[in-house]
């Protein structure tokens, strides 16, 4: 597994909703597998959504999607999600 960042290293994510999901998830299950994904717009006008899933031992946990205004910044908080969590 990869070494988190310390917080003086952590971006701030866009999504404050993920954020503090993130936060919560990090301590709750310290041991778990990530996984994130973008998700297109369901043409409902939603927008575009990031799927965050929790899995340990071959289950999946929690999943949670974060819907987005602006594809940057999902595109944005895709890459710092690297500085809270290890994905698999």
């Amino acid at each position: 597994m990869m070494t988190r960042h310390t917080s003086a290293d952590q971006p701030a994510l866009i999504n404050s909703a993920l954020s503090e999901y993130v936060k919560r998830i990090a301590k709750l299950y310290p041991e778990a597998e990530f996984y994130k994904e973008e998700m297109r717009d369901t043409g409902r006008g939603e927008g575009s959504s990031l799927l965050l899933t929790v899995c340990q031992n071959n289950s999946i946990l929690e999943e949670e999607n974060f819907y987005y205004t602006h594809n940057s910044d999902i595109t944005l908080d895709l890459d710092l999600l690297e500085y809270y969590l290890d994905f698999s």
